[in-house]
């Protein structure tokens, strides 16, 4: 019975294999275990570590709280022209600051619903968004569930830029996001966090914050989009370039319909509307808005020295034109701004057509080449080519093959394959132009256009000097008229020779130099012997000093010659000078800056207008100067105004040309709003070859006709069209109307005959006068006072 048992415990060899297999088994088991938590103990213990250290700031110190508070994003400050029109912007980045109450609803619910749904209920680190993104969108690829980084993650990552870790950086600056987003949570509200994310995320096209990318993409304020421009946004998100509305419609549509999608699941459109949305197009209304576009980009630079040197003479280094978020007020007007723009533009492509058709194939500057090798020389490719040790002929090489490139060409830009050689002939035989409007009785400037083109011709031409040709002879009338000259006083047009000046002798573009003309006559057709001669019985230095007085600040040297428009003088001077004829006398500094107030509303600069003026001539010498100018429009050199442009205001003003038709000037005026263009190239020696070509009235007065008419039809400018000018009194207008003595030519005698040196005027500098016929001057000048005397008579009786 014993062996009986002892038998029953023997196990069988297969069980005692299975048991063996089952220990060894129940033994890898606990070691795969043991090694396992080992492994996930080291693991989880580096994980620590490594995120103590990041925590820690190992890898760059994190912010704290007091640091995250107080969290100034780069705002960039906005110029607004009148009516708080938004003109343009200075900044680093093109961003600009909303409050939540502002902000589109739409563009939060958007937001939410496509990059974090979750949002309100977590505290920076959604696990289950993590979770989330590992399955569906790694695992089935899924695009549609957005991101694992939380909006406060991304808010962390667009206020702290990533890093370069090397192989490293992922983990360890999404960490770095986790800690700053936990911390942001601890510091701002819920409504606070997607304001500073709105304000804050980039749109591409250097576009930053939803304010800015609703202006630059749909051309209104955040605060009014709809869902489905909201969708479009909030779409580009995910991929600025990929979905830019602009640059790819059709991903744009598609991803716009994901976001109205998304909103439907989570409740915040209904489905019926999001149906609705989905069959519209994008309803992109494009603006761009950067240094080179905009309303007045040339005014706007002005404007951003002036601002800053405001800002530093009073303020030191307090505040920082880009990126303080300023507010700053103009005097544009932008409806006058447009037409101004529209002028040019209308003109400016007409002239460059036929400047191109007037010299072919022919280069302008062939009899001087140094105008071509300067501006070769001073080009950048030129200069880094010399820099890099080429020899002059191996630049030439190179700069003579074809590459492709951008060209300015009027009306816009065009892709062209040129070589850089080609390229500066083309720019140096573009025109450009300066355009310039002003109100005369506060010097508010209203509209200025300093060039065609801002990216390709950044030099302003309203403030550039050029010789102003005859736009300068009103300052020699109304000087000899302050002298005691009369407005019925008669000039031979007779060529003189000035002895006391180097033998100067001015003559008349024409060739003509017979007869006699009034002042008003020698003004309204310009003649250069009449103003050379009123310029020098008056005296150089009292034109000097009325010019000065006028505006005029630039250097003039003293020599007769600058009556005839020698001096170099800018556009924005010479408009001062013709705003004192239509401000009654006074001098009116201009200005284009009101105010400037930080982003709170604080005034940091106020313009102190100026009342009336400063006074620089008599009234009487106002209303005859303002009525000789009236007829250079009525029968003068701008005649055309009334002819080709149908203009009905009362209007006065001047045309001047330059030597060899280098610039062309029209300065036009009526009581309440003065307007000036110039024309020409970059260098004086391109120019036409003709006069009827390159005078002022065919190369500037267009520009200022066209605006002209744009104004007169507008109902709303009606103060500046209607105004009328002082009428003269009864002895004034006889003063002035004293010089109508022939009724097919007012200022020019039908007795010309009688009073020319012969059928043929001879070159004076021939003629050698004797002592005697110098002395005999007065006598002679009596002579033919008393013979016009008669003349007046016999016309009379006639």
């Amino acid at each position: 019975m014993t062996a009986k048992k002892r038998k029953s415990k023997l196990k069988p060899a297969s069980r005692r294999k299975s048991s063996t297999k089952t220990r060894t088994h129940n033994s890898w088991q606990k070691k795969v275990f043991i090694l396992s938590l080992k492994a996930g103990a080291v693991m989880g213990g580096a994980v620590f570590v490594f995120l103590l250290l990041v925590y820690l700031g190992f890898f760059g110190r994190l912010p704290n709280k007091t640091e995250l508070a107080q969290i100034d994003n780069d705002v960039a400050s906005e110029v607004y022209a009148e009516g708080s029109v938004l003109m343009g912007k200075y900044y680093y980045q093109n961003r600009m600051s909303i409050e939540n109450k502002r902000i589109s609803k739409h563009v939060k619910n958007a937001l939410v619903a496509t990059e974090d749904k979750r949002f309100f209920e977590h505290e920076g680190f959604d696990i289950f968004s993590l979770g989330r993104v590992l399955f569906k969108t790694i695992l089935l690829q899924n695009k549609s569930q957005g991101g694992g980084s939380t909006i406060s993650q991304q808010l962390a990552k667009n206020l702290y830029p990533r890093k370069n870790y090397g192989p490293f950086s992922m983990p360890i600056n999404k960490s770095k996001e986790i800690f700053i987003a936990s911390r942001l949570e601890d510091v701002y509200s819920k409504e606070d966090i997607l304001t500073l994310y709105l304000n804050t995320v980039p749109f591409g096209e250097d576009v930053y914050g939803i304010e800015a990318a609703s202006q630059r993409y749909f051309n209104k304020h955040s605060s009014h989009l709809q869902a489905k421009e909201a969708a479009v946004l909030v779409g580009m998100l995910a991929a600025n370039t990929a979905y830019n509305p602009r640059v790819n419609a059709q991903n744009s549509l598609k991803r716009r319909n994901l976001v109205l999608d998304r909103m439907t699941e989570f409740g915040f459109l209904a489905a019926d509307e999001a149906e609705e949305l989905k069959k519209a197009d994008l309803g992109l209304n494009y603006r761009r808005i950067d240094h080179n576009t905009g309303i007045a980009p040339y005014f706007r630079e002005l404007i951003r020295k002036k601002v800053e040197g405001i800002l530093s003479d009073t303020y030191g280094d307090e505040y920082n034109l880009y990126k303080d978020g300023l507010k700053i007020y103009t005097t544009i007007d932008p409806t006058l701004q447009q037409y101004a723009n529209e002028a040019v533009q209308q003109h400016m492509a007409v002239l460059q057509t036929q400047f191109k058709n007037h010299w072919k194939n022919r280069d302008p500057w062939k009899n001087q080449p140094a105008v071509f090798d300067n501006a070769l020389h001073a080009s950048a490719r030129y200069k880094k080519l010399k820099a890099s040790g080429k020899s002059e002929d191996e630049i030439r090489s190179e700069m003579e093959k074809l590459k492709e490139m951008i060209v300015f060409a009027y009306p816009n830009e065009k892709k062209v394959k040129l070589s850089p050689i080609d390229s500066i002939k083309h720019y140096l035989k573009i025109l450009n132009t300066g355009f310039m409007v002003m109100d005369p009785h506060n010097g508010q400037i209203l509209s200025w256009v300093g060039g065609v083109n801002h990216k390709y011709f950044q030099y302003d031409h309203v403030t550039s000097r050029r010789q102003v040709g005859s736009t300068f002879k009103p300052i020699v009338y109304a000087a000899a008229l302050m002298d005691g000259m009369s407005p019925c006083d008669y000039f031979s047009n007779e060529r003189r020779i000035y002895h006391q000046y180097d033998d100067w002798s001015p003559t008349n573009s024409n060739g003509d130099h017979l007869g006699y003309y009034s002042m008003k006559g020698g003004l309204a057709n310009s003649v250069n012997t009449i103003t050379a001669e009123i310029m020098i019985k008056t005296g150089v230095d009292k034109v000097l000093k009325l010019a000065k007085n006028m505006g005029i600040h630039s250097s003039l040297p003293p020599v007769p010659s600058i009556s005839l428009g020698t001096g170099e003088i800018s556009l924005q001077e010479m408009l001062s000078v013709y705003a004192c004829f239509a401000n009654n006398g006074s001098k009116i500094e201009p200005f284009g800056l009101l105010r400037i107030e930080d982003r709170t509303g604080k005034v940091l600069y106020q313009h102190e207008p100026q009342i009336k003026g400063f006074p620089v001539m008599d009234r009487q010498t106002t209303d005859l100067m303002n009525y000789m100018l009236q007829e250079v429009v009525n029968n003068g050199t701008a005649r055309s105004l009334r002819s080709t442009y149908r203009l009905r205001s009362q209007m006065a003003g001047k045309t001047g040309t330059t030597q060899n038709n280098a610039d062309g000037w029209f300065i036009g005026y009526t009581p309440s709003l003065v307007a000036g263009a110039w024309v020409g190239a970059q260098s004086p020696a391109v120019h036409f070859r003709s006069t009827a070509l390159g005078q002022g009235a065919h190369m500037a007065l267009p520009i200022y006709g066209i605006f002209m008419r744009k104004v007169e039809q507008d109902p709303n400018y009606r103060k500046y069209t209607n105004a009328r000018f002082s009428n003269l009194n009864e002895d004034l207008l006889a003063m002035v109307d004293c010089a109508n003595f022939s009724e097919d030519n007012p200022d020019r005698s039908f007795f010309d005959n009688i009073f020319r040196w012969g059928k043929k005027d001879p070159d004076p500098r021939k003629l050698k006068p004797t002592d005697e016929e110098d002395k005999d001057e007065e006598e002679r000048s009596k002579k033919r006072k008393g013979l016009l005397n008669r003349m007046k008579d016999l016309f009379k009786k006639k």
